[in-house]
């Protein structure tokens, strides 16, 4: 018995109290409850119904039941019960109670963690009360136990993603604005994965998993896919955790850091179905979508402080090329861009030059030309916005708008650039391509990708010119310091 009671004890210490704190306050309010009365009612319904049917017909209608039954299991899982914890969440930022925890010792992995396990035991729950009925419609035709589990498993892991993201964008609701347009955000983009969702399950209840894994490597492809799930989870989960740290810490160190190795990953997960399919065109496609990850880092990037603070300056290492190394990975605004242009450029060379040595170079030279040029046309159109929103901040609204939304601005120039000519032309009865350069989606036209490039690189040239002294100054202070006593009095400023 005290050997039990010492587990116990264990267990107890062990446990986030963050988790504690969530499922006391659910438990005790509505919502919970009646999502799952609610649901269970509607299952009783339609299981009853189905029953019936069978009864009176001969055709099957359980695979038709289970794939009801999913829809509805993925409404609450992915949509309801994520969007629920994003909502509240956001709340408590918006109104600084988060704020209460930092004086435990509680960390923002824990505060993290603890939301979304959380919202993973309610889904969890969620899923025991379908289990039943779902059991039930094995006892009618149609229905494949292999199929069903898949598509469980399946459902979990989009669920667990799902709720990261919502919990992501929650942390970014720092006021009231914020917090509107991040959960109209993830609302809408709750709903119309879950839509989406909803009809690649009931083709899988419906035609079987080879559907959307295919049959050929279906262990692999499910693997795989399960691998990126639970890479953009944890993704956002480090992402999350820095939003929420306090100001002047080092946020960025571990989100880059983890990139790069995620980024590590990713590659070897594509190499591997390169080499499966001899098809180079997977090179290229993960080169794309890792080049628009970076894309969005560079707006990060100069949304973060341009000064180093006390707390970065106290883990600074000595030495030139360890203080060169902390300088990409560290937070800060010139050392953010330095490390999108080094991945960017890494990424950029290797799936070309992966792509130049597969067999079939011959065929996919074409292919190999247009995914070098949207790449670095990408690049090039990210730096200029996020470089002239920068400069716009810096010199004329520094008063007005923190350096922590300059992204804002880098999205808002993005849409001037890409909109605006096309009203003057438009009001000025002129009709050319040339009006759309400032669209990123030039890159995607081959008639006039080339105008679009040229566009990018002389406006990116424009933005490094113009800020090219506030870059050095933070260089300079960077490699400078030698303690926080050093640091101006500015530097304390939250970002």
């Amino acid at each position: 018995m005290i050997a039990l009671n010492d587990v116990i004890d264990r267990i107890d210490d062990r446990l986030n109290p963050i988790i504690v704190k969530e499922l006391r306050q659910v438990v005790r309010g509505k919502f919970f409850w009646g999502l799952l009365i609610l649901f269970l009612g509607i299952q009783c319904v339609v299981l009853s119904l189905s029953i019936a049917d069978r009864g009176l017909t001969n055709r099957s209608v359980g695979a038709d039941t289970l794939s009801f039954l999913f829809v509805i299991l993925f409404l609450a899982s992915f949509a309801m019960i994520p969007l629920y914890s994003g909502f509240r969440f956001a709340r408590e930022r918006n109104e600084g109670s988060d704020e209460l925890l930092f004086i435990t010792t509680i960390t923002p992995q824990s505060i993290i963690m603890g939301k979304f396990s959380a919202s993973m035991i309610f889904i969890l729950l969620i899923y025991s009360a379908f289990a039943p009925f779902m059991a039930m419609t094995f006892f009618l035709s149609g229905v494949d136990f292999t199929v069903t589990f898949v598509v469980l498993i399946f459902g979990l892991l989009v669920s667990a993603c799902g709720t990261m993201l919502q919990i992501a964008f929650a942390s970014m609701a720092g006021d009231n604005n914020a917090m509107q347009i991040f959960r109209v955000m993830g609302f809408v983009f709750q709903i119309i994965v879950f839509f989406s969702l909803a009809g690649v399950c009931s083709d899988m209840v419906s035609h079987g998993v080879s559907r959307f894994f295919g049959s050929a490597n279906f262990l692999s492809s499910f693997l795989s896919f399960a691998s990126v799930m639970v890479m953009i989870t944890y993704f956002l989960y480090i992402a999350a955790s820095a939003v929420i740290s306090p100001a002047g810490t080092n946020k960025m160190l571990p989100v880059r850091r983890n990139f790069v190795f995620l980024w590590g990953l990713s590659f070897a997960l594509a190499a591997y179905w390169a080499v499966t399919f001899s098809d180079v065109k997977i090179f290229f496609f993960w080169g794309g979508v890792v080049n628009v990850a970076l894309g969005w880092f560079a707006f990060v990037a100069v949304s973060e402080r341009d000064h180093v603070s006390e707390r970065v300056a106290r883990e600074l290492p000595c030495g030139f090329f360890k203080r060169l190394f902390a300088f990409v990975f560290f937070s800060g605004a010139a050392g953010g861009l330095t490390w999108v242009f080094c991945m960017s450029l890494l990424t950029i060379s290797l799936g070309s030059l992966l792509g130049e040595l597969m067999p079939a170079v011959s065929t996919s030279e074409p292919l190999r030309r247009e995914f070098a040029d949207f790449t670095i046309g990408l690049m090039a159109y990210s730096f200029a916005y996020s470089l002239i929103a920068a400069f716009i901040r810096r010199n004329f609204l520094a008063e007005y708008i923190d350096i922590r939304n300059t992204w804002v601005i880098a999205l808002l120039t993005c849409v001037v650039f890409s909109i605006a000519p096309i009203f003057v032309g438009i009001f000025m009865g002129a009709d050319s391509n040339l009006l759309m350069v400032g669209n990123p989606m030039m890159l995607l036209q081959s008639q006039s990708k080339g105008e679009g490039l040229l566009f990018a690189f002389i406006t990116a040239l424009l933005g490094v010119f113009i800020n090219l002294k506030w870059f050095f100054a933070q260089v300079r202070e960077f490699f400078s310091v030698a303690n926080p006593s050093e640091l101006p009095p500015e530097a304390e400023q939250p970002r």
